[in-house]
């Protein structure tokens, strides 16, 4: 360790700052490190980090690259500001402190344990990645069909519409970039259950189908899934061996974040609206 870096002044990043960072970097480019406790993460994490508590930090410190710009965070700054230090006394090229921590972040997180979903790409269920992919995508086209047709509200109706038309396209995509054979192209059974972020389709649609029929609800439900699947495909890619499968979890990463960021403007603008509305 470079002990003379550890005394250095880290660089620091508001959470607006470092949401802009990760908007506009590729999910393979950048490492978003959480230092906090297995617990802490478990209730809330932002999608894509990885889980090094701070004090295992230099144990562990071979699981990350020091070639690559790492963000830093936990609570509110402590420990980050600590960590991130001892990354650039152990020549880390770029450390970012999240300041604030996750308590400043202005977004939407995921949830669940580090292992939450992985069992879905090692029970053999499905004979490869892309199989597993394709149908978490068709999963979740399901699930945005099913609510449309419950729904009688033309405005509400053609949102779900729009947002199954997109897993149209993540499919599409998936199939150009990664090209199988036509034989290899899956033919999914309807009554799968499993879809984007390892959720149960029928679970979802059973605890939402009664309220769902607000543009505002429907938007809060797509960032939730797409905010968990982000975060799935991102730990799925630092699991996999496969390079081909780290190369495709890692698109299906950065396309779900593309798609967040489309959902969040719908927000922003219906949140817009509204409030002209009652202004």
């Amino acid at each position: 360790m470079n002990w003379k870096n550890l005394f250095q002044l880290s660089k620091n990043m508001t959470a607006d700052e470092a949401r802009a960072f990760l908007k506009e970097h590729p999910a393979d480019s950048y490492q978003l490190l959480d230092v906090r406790q297995p617990g802490e993460y478990e209730l809330e994490h932002l999608p894509g980090a990885i889980l090094i508590p701070v004090k295992e930090l230099m144990a562990r410190i071979d699981e990350l690259d020091p070639a690559k710009p790492t963000l830093v965070y936990c609570a509110i700054g402590g420990r980050s500001k600590a960590a991130s230090q001892m990354l650039q006394g152990s020549n880390f090229s770029e450390v970012y402190n999240i300041s604030g921590g996750i308590k400043a972040w202005n977004g939407f997180k995921a949830k669940g344990q580090e292992n939450m979903g992985l069992e879905f790409f090692t029970s053999g269920e499905y004979k490869d990645a892309f199989t597993m992919a394709y149908t978490m995508e068709e999963g979740l086209q399901q699930l945005y069909l099913a609510f449309a047709q419950k729904c009688g509200n033309p405005a509400e109706k053609d949102l779900l519409l729009r947002l199954a038309s997109f897993e149209d396209k993540h499919k599409a995509k998936l199939i150009a970039d990664f090209k199988p054979a036509e034989a290899d192209i899956p033919k999914v059974d309807m009554q799968s259950n499993i879809m984007e972020g390892g959720f149960s389709r029928e679970a979802i649609l059973n605890h939402f189908q009664q309220h769902l029929y607000d543009q505002e609800d429907i938007l809060f439900l797509a960032m939730m899934l797409e905010t968990q699947a982000q975060d799935l495909y991102s730990r799925v890619a630092r699991k996999s061996a496969d390079e081909k499968s780290r190369d495709l979890f890692l698109h299906l990463a950065q396309e779900e974040k593309m798609h967040l960021g489309f959902i969040a403007n719908e927000l922003d603008k219906l949140l817009s609206a509204k409030g002209k509305q009652q202004g």
